[in-house]
């Protein structure tokens, strides 16, 4: 594992090339869950943040593969809790 530092913020990743996009674009959106006040507002940032972790090859394959939809997403969007 590797750890980043953004912002304060420490991401601990596999150890792998190619996190430092994924954080890098995932940064923006975990500014907005520390500001959302609904659970309807934070659920989109939540799926806003699966898109992104969705979107890079190196994250790709650590998201929650569950066939029963995106009502798990907000339990779970990585395999490794």
């Amino acid at each position: 594992m590797q750890r980043i530092m953004v912002n304060n913020h420490t991401w601990e990743v596999p150890d792998e090339p190619g996190w430092e996009e994924v954080i890098r674009d995932a940064t923006a959106i975990q500014e907005l869950l520390h500001g959302c006040t609904t659970a309807v507002e934070c659920r989109r940032v939540v799926e806003q943040m699966h898109v992104v972790f969705n979107s890079h090859p190196v994250s790709r394959k650590y998201l929650e593969s569950d066939p029963s939809g995106a009502h798990h997403i907000m339990a779970s969007i990585f395999k490794w809790g």
